[in-house]
């Protein structure tokens, strides 16, 4: 798109104007919409939200990942979104180990784009530390563990995405 042209433009179907990115998204936490929004005790703050959140994650599965990432892609775009940028940190499995393919959130993630047919940029998050003091990592945050060099050299096991139908690696 050049500098000059127009934002909208008319087309035989009608208007045509660019589609709007998504910038932040955490696809599982679509599905605990409603479940923590509001404060249901004085105590309530970011950290009994997080507590919530780390709940909800542990009983994510690829499986489960996949179906709540189409239908939250889908929702996007019949919203206008063309694409989404996708903070990604569910690597492990709830107990916190590696599954048998390293990359299987990430393949449900690829794979529940290629589906809705939404653009999808996939962005790793690191979980290195358990909290702002240095601490190791809890129990309940060992699934979103990992350090820089793994996904400095590749070893976070992220998909070749070239098997998946339609899926386009220059995007």
């Amino acid at each position: 798109m050049h500098a000059d042209a127009p934002i909208a433009r008319r087309v035989p179907q009608g208007w045509r104007v660019p589609g709007i990115a998504n910038l932040h998204s955490h696809a599982f936490q679509r599905a605990m919409a409603g479940l923590a929004e509001r404060q249901t005790d004085r105590a309530d703050s970011f950290w009994t939200w997080r507590e919530t959140m780390y709940r909800f994650a542990g009983k994510f599965e690829p499986d489960t990942l996949r179906d709540v990432a189409t239908q939250l892609y889908v929702e996007m775009l019949e919203a206008g979104y063309t694409s989404v940028c996708e903070f990604h940190y569910l690597h492990h499995a709830p107990d916190g180990r590696p599954y048998a393919n390293a990359a299987a959130m990430s393949h449900a993630l690829i794979e529940a784009a290629q589906v809705a047919g939404i653009r999808l940029t996939l962005l790793p998050v690191l979980y290195m530390t358990g909290g702002f003091d240095g601490r190791a990592l809890a129990e309940r945050q060992r699934r979103f563990g990992h350090d820089a060099g793994h996904v400095e050299h590749g070893q976070q096991g992220e998909p070749d995405a070239s098997h998946l139908r339609g899926f386009d690696q220059r995007v």
